[in-house]
């Protein structure tokens, strides 16, 4: 009886894909989110501002809305930069996923 030995591989049992344009899509909506926020705060800002308003509470008014838009601006920005750090990895892991771990087991039988 010969000796059993095992050899462990990764092998791809599929193509690899490229998934770039997944980002493209998250990004349109996240500018689309950008562009309904600087309209609303344009809004805003108008309704305030151009009514040439004054006061305590006009005041409060505009820097509630300047803390507003600056949180979501962070925010925005935040969720770019989430965006690009998961589309980086999105291929990685696809590509982790069609692959497989095969071990082989065989036996070494002497030759006569």
């Amino acid at each position: 009886m010969g000796e059993e030995h095992s050899i462990t591989v990764r092998e791809r049992i599929l193509a690899s894909e490229d998934f770039s344009h997944k980002k493209d899509t998250l990004m349109l909506y996240k500018n689309n989110l950008e562009t309904l926020d600087k309209d609303f705060f344009t809004l805003v800002n108008g309704i305030i501002i151009n009514e040439e308003q004054k006061g305590e509470v006009v005041e409060a008014m505009q820097q509630k809305t300047k803390t507003f838009r600056d949180k979501n601006e962070n925010l925005l920005s935040q969720l770019e930069r989430e965006i690009t750090r998961i589309s980086n990895t999105l291929d990685d892991q696809i590509d982790d996923m069609k692959t497989q771990r095969m071990t082989i087991t065989y036996e070494d039988t002497p030759s006569a």
